[in-house]
């Protein structure tokens, strides 16, 4: 019995001790979101969805704010503006921060919600994700995300194979193939997506003061900006439809906060974009430059 005991007892923390060294290997090409779990607390924040995580990198940034900036930017899925997200960002945030700096991107569907009842919190999706349910957002292994939260088979962790990769400045990079076939059919897709998604959404007025709690809570840290990125003419006119009366609600929120606002939407012809709604690469380097020298001179 004593044997078997202490056979069964090795045989578990060799199970545990393996487990553990294949979290030790996740990283940026692991998933979209884990290495954003685990880098350290920081002072200086990019907000919003996906558009934020592919189209402003901090690396071009960081020159231009005389500091470095940490890409928190998540999906539509995950960091639409409401509880869950302010909590990631607080528990993100360097304890007592009072000089950082803050770029808030923003978007229709940021404020939008697909339930019966926009307004409901209880019906926000991200929240029960790991947005909603990560106890930290700065712990190497991220023990309770690969656990609770990675989708796929940890045997991907050991390949260390993707078509992205999260770098450590939170940049979120990706590798679709770019020839205009390709391109066009990603366009396509999406314009459909999001034509179907019309159907379901409405303007969340909760997720819209979740906004203006986010950005009262980020003055209180440092400087505060607000930026709209670019998408392709035709994803743009579907955003208007969501909410026609979009950007006078940003440019007031803007002005009763006192911020600065960018609102690059009618700039999509000078850019290059991966599906519509994504920058890509190249493009993304001459916008996150051209918010740079923005932020400089305000």
């Amino acid at each position: 019995m004593k044997r078997f005991l202490l056979e069964s007892t090795l045989f578990s923390v060799a199970i545990i001790a393996s487990v553990y060294f294949v979290f030790l290997q996740a990283d940026g090409k692991s998933d979209p979101f884990y290495s954003r779990t685990t880098t350290p607390k920081q002072a200086s924040l990019i907000l919003g969805t996906s558009k934020a995580a592919q189209g402003l990198m901090p690396e071009v940034l960081n020159p231009y704010l005389e500091t470095d900036i940490y890409n928190f930017s998540f999906t539509v899925a995950h960091s639409p503006f409401g509880p869950a997200y302010l909590s990631a960002i607080e528990k993100k945030l360097k304890p007592e921060t009072k000089d950082g700096v803050f770029i808030i991107t923003v978007d229709p569907w940021s404020i939008s919600s697909d339930g019966k009842d926009p307004n409901n919190e209880a019906e926000f999706g991200e929240s029960k994700s790991f947005m909603g349910i990560a106890k930290s957002f700065s712990s190497k292994p991220n023990i309770s995300y690969l656990l609770n939260s990675y989708d796929d088979n940890y045997i991907k962790i050991l390949l260390n194979f993707s078509l992205m990769e999260v770098h450590n400045d939170g940049w979120l990079e990706v590798f679709p193939p770019m020839d205009s076939a390709s391109v066009k059919n990603r366009i396509t897709e999406n314009i459909l997506e999001q034509k179907v998604k019309l159907e379901s959404y409405q303007f969340s007025q909760t997720r819209f003061e979740y906004l203006k709690k986010t950005i009262e809570t980020l003055k209180k840290c440092g400087k505060v900006y607000l930026v709209r990125l670019p998408v392709y003419t035709e994803i743009a006119e579907i955003e208007d439809e969501l909410i026609p009366d979009f950007n006078s609600k940003i440019k007031d929120l803007a002005n009763a906060e006192e911020l600065p606002y960018l609102n690059l939407m009618n700039s999509d012809t000078k850019f290059t974009f991966t599906d519509g709604i994504h920058l890509y690469k190249d493009s993304a380097k001459d916008v996150s430059a051209g918010v740079g020298r923005w932020i400089s001179k305000e």
